[in-house]
């Protein structure tokens, strides 16, 4: 679980928030989300689904992250995108046409993951 914590992490962080504010918005005290975010304590999938909606991703995205050098964070009412790229923050403008499909093709392959492990 260590590298879910991290993920959360690291995803907490892109976003410039707190572990209060996370913690706070996924209905948990910051001692236990501090614990899950180093690892000390396994995440359950409904507290993994309380805290994806608390950082406003899929839980896949959580799960994943760090998984691909190109993982995506957007904020649709300024369309601007962030992202990591080889471990570097950095901000960029992506076409909107470009982005929807790169997160079409993105939830297809967690798809056909899904259904390779159920197999």
């Amino acid at each position: 679980m260590l590298n879910i914590g991290n993920n959360i992490r690291r995803i907490r962080e892109i976003k410039n928030l707190t572990q209060e504010a996370v913690a706070e918005l996924a209905g948990m005290s910051v001692s236990a989300f501090g614990n899950i975010e180093r690892g000390d304590t396994d995440v359950n999938f409904r507290k993994l689904a309380d805290i994806a909606e608390a950082l406003q991703v899929k839980e896949e995205e959580i799960v994943t992250f760090g998984n691909n050098t190109y993982n995506t964070f957007h904020n649709h009412e300024k369309g601007v995108f962030q992202g990591i790229i080889n471990g570097t923050n950095n901000t960029y403008t992506i076409d909107r046409d470009i982005f929807d499909k790169i997160m079409k093709d993105k939830d297809e392959e967690i798809a056909y993951l899904r259904g390779q492990i159920r197999k």
